[in-house]
């Protein structure tokens, strides 16, 4: 079963730079929204790793402001994937939509492989 694909987080005073989120920051939260995620990818015998990150900034955030990270696998090839993601706020506004591009990594051999289709079918 899938990792669940909702992940919040409250903005932090750490995140805030002139005055709204520091756009790194981002990526952070979206890093730790796909954590599930990997632990998910290493049962099925896989390890992810990031071949591409394409990020659209859409609106700023603010201390304290409520983000919703949603994520979904968008599309399987042979050896890689696409897990989009989007960052919404409290008013469900889009703040931000990215697509990562994972390659799998054998956690037997070190050596790319064929995704699972366990992946394929949810």
């Amino acid at each position: 079963m899938l990792p669940n694909a909702k992940f919040e987080v409250v903005v932090p005073v750490e995140a805030v730079h002139g005055g709204h989120v520091n756009n790194v920051k981002y990526l952070e939260f979206l890093e730790n929204a796909r954590r599930p995620w990997y632990e998910f990818f290493f049962g099925l015998g896989f390890r992810a790793f990031v071949a591409h990150l394409d990020v659209e900034y859409k609106k700023e955030a603010f201390l304290g402001d409520r983000l919703v990270i949603h994520s979904a696998i968008e599309r399987v090839g042979n050896t890689s994937f696409v897990l989009a993601q989007t960052i919404q706020n409290q008013n469900e506004e889009n703040v931000l939509k990215a697509k990562v591009t994972f390659v799998a990594i054998s956690v037997e051999t070190g050596e790319k492989m064929r995704i699972p289709d366990e992946l394929r079918e949810s």
